[in-house]
């Protein structure tokens, strides 16, 4: 296979070829750079101040469709023909494309795509993106020199690879092919928002789930092909039957048919219009977004959504460190510093953070940014004050947030901190896996060094369901109809070991099940595998295909529960922000069940 041909290349690759000034009519590159509003990027600049020398700028919304409603359908041959060939890309220009994106590949794949269907298939992804060109040290330009214009003629030799809203809707019936959704699975089973205003989540009958960050590993690099094979037969994706790509709008479908490729299966079709033009068009009975009833066969703990959790919820320190080394830590990647601690334990996290923490962090107090009207502790603030909050922090609704904590268990309660920013509509959110406990055990730098960082705009909006409190749990008792976990130790929750709060003492609510948050991390600290977390689960006959409640003693360590179910492709569980605390205090003595004193009529 020759070079021009292979669907993806190497930095180290295409920095070669630029020192070989080998880039020009037969060698284009193009960054295809495109954000969502929510994001608020503009790719276009972002070029004009920063990218691969000899590239070009690819607008994937002007060189598209301008008679349709729906955002970058495909343009005409002769609107794309025009458009690259103003790019100088000829008939005989091997073209390699790139995105800006923090997930490494974005956008690039749909102009793979695009070119592969317009008759070219002399087109190739820079695998990892800019941000992997970056890390990697290769050069970068701040100038632009517009190319000679080419001849290109687009040719729509496969037809069958762009699929319409009349296609899918006569395949619900036929299933000739199978149709593979790449949105995040909270989208997918319309528990999460939709980025654009109007469109509610859901999903097309018969359709399957892979988000599009699970064919990419957590450095943004495409995943090895048998990686890739694993994760097609763990979702239950036939790679030997007709495949059809879709999305929010037609662009990381594509990340599905490059996967599909490598695996020896090319030719996999795309949704153009994905969910936006079937949310606008399709008749209700054909928006599936019920969890609880239609979704329950969907919910099986398959590989894709656990390789799209782990990229999510959890980064390494390797990743960390990386980011922290490339001065990547800013705007766009904000880490904090979540450590908290009973008083008991006589610690100061607010101290200790002073003398030292993981350059370029800042501290996130969950007793300050909590409803301080509450009598119990740091229950949920408000969506204005978490806002406000956490805008002072430097992020903003485009700030992917990395959090962690110092304590010795490696993590305790940044799991809490990433389960409150998803609650608040902020899903670009990870733990630090491991904790500040691992990151020093790896010989990674720390800092006594704070500056203030820019505050931005942030607008939180609760997900109430997903708070349960004590009036629910009550109900819940006499209902059985949702497991509760409680993440306390065993002793704590037999009543057998004394809380660390003097005015309560131990013991659990009926129907509770405990998980000590400690079973759900190795001995280092560092979060257990998908296999053992899955045993831990299922030994302790908690079923996740069924809605899930989780307890511990104030609402923090809860959150691991939460974590770990999310890990395994649970939609989302709920944490009762009293716990404990607040249970004893209220519940009558027959609804606290405990092996020791117990409480007092």
């Amino acid at each position: 296979m020759g070079l021009q041909t292979q669907p993806l290349v190497s930095a180290k690759w295409l920095a070669n070829m630029l020192k070989r000034n080998l880039v020009g009519p037969s060698l284009r590159i193009l960054d295809s750079s495109w954000y969502l509003p929510s994001m608020k990027r503009d790719g276009k600049k972002e070029f004009a101040t920063s990218h691969i020398p000899g590239a070009s700028f690819f607008d994937i919304d002007e060189c598209a469709d301008r008679s349709s409603k729906f955002d970058h359908m495909l343009p005409t041959e002769e609107a794309f023909s025009d458009y690259v060939g103003n790019l100088g890309v000829g008939n005989d220009s091997h073209v390699v494309v790139y995105d800006a994106s923090d997930f490494g590949l974005f956008t690039c794949t749909r102009v793979w795509w695009m070119f592969r269907f317009f008759g070219h298939p002399q087109v190739s992804v820079l695998n990892g993106g800019f941000r992997n060109w970056v890390k990697q040290g290769h050069p970068v330009s701040g100038t632009y020199t517009r190319p000679e214009p080419a001849r290109f003629t687009a040719t729509r030799n496969h037809p069958s690879w762009v699929k319409s809203f009349q296609d899918i809707t006569g395949n619900i019936e036929t299933q000739e092919y199978q149709v593979v959704d790449v949105r995040p699975y909270g989208r997918f089973c319309g528990k999460e928002p939709e980025p654009r205003e109007g469109v509610k989540p859901g999903h097309i009958p018969g359709s399957k789930c892979m988000p599009f960050f699970g064919f990419v590993d957590e450095d943004g690099m495409m995943l090895s092909t048998e990686q890739l094979k694993k994760f097609f037969e763990k979702s239950k994706v036939d790679l030997n039957k007709p495949l059809c790509g879709s999305c929010g709008s037609g662009v990381t479908a594509c990340h599905m048919v490059l996967a599909a490729h490598l695996c020896g299966a090319p030719g996999a079709a795309v949704y153009d219009g994905s969910w936006y033009e079937w949310f606008t068009k399709a008749p209700p009975e054909h928006v599936v977004s019920d969890v609880n009833n239609k979704l329950r066969s969907e919910l099986a703990l398959s590989q894709s959504l656990v390789m799209a959790a782990q990229t999510r919820a959890l980064v390494s320190g390797q990743w960390l460190a990386d980011a922290v080394r490339n001065n990547l830590v800013g705007p766009k990647l904000r880490v904090l510093d979540t450590s908290w601690y009973l008083p008991k334990t006589k610690r100061n996290p607010r101290a200790e953070f002073a003398e030292k923490h993981i350059p370029g962090s800042s501290f996130f107090d969950i007793d300050e940014c909590s409803d301080k009207t509450s009598a119990f502790d740091h229950m949920l603030p408000t969506s204005s004050h978490f806002s406000r909050y956490v805008g002072e922090l430097g992020i903003g609704s485009d700030t992917h947030v990395v959090v962690y904590d110092t304590s010795d268990f490696g993590s305790y309660c940044a799991p809490r901190l990433w389960w409150m920013f998803r609650v608040f509509g902020h899903n670009m959110v990870s733990v630090l896996d491991g904790g500040l406990k691992n990151w020093l055990a790896e010989g990674y730098p720390v800092s006594a060094e704070y500056s203030k960082p820019e505050p931005r705009e942030f607008k939180a909006t609760v997900n109430q369901s997903w708070v349960k409190s004590y009036e629910d749990v009550l109900e819940n008792i006499r209902s059985q109809q949702v497991r509760i976990v409680d993440a306390r130790s065993a002793g704590r929750f037999r009543g057998t070991e004394p809380e660390p709060r003097d005015d309560t003492l131990p013991g659990h609510f009926p129907g509770a099940i405990n998980m000590p948050f400690t079973s759900f991390m190795d001995a280092s600290g560092k979060e257990l595998g998908t296999e053992d977390l899955s045993k831990l689960f299922r030994d302790a006959g908690v079923d996740l295909e069924q809605p899930l409640w989780a307890t511990c003693g104030s609402g923090v360590t809860a959150c691991h529960v939460a974590l770990a179910a999310h890990l395994l492709g649970h939609p989302g569980v709920c944490v009762y922000d009293g716990s404990w605390s607040e249970w004893f205090k209220r519940a009558s003595p027959d609804h606290i069940i405990s092996e020791g004193e117990g409480k007092k009529a």
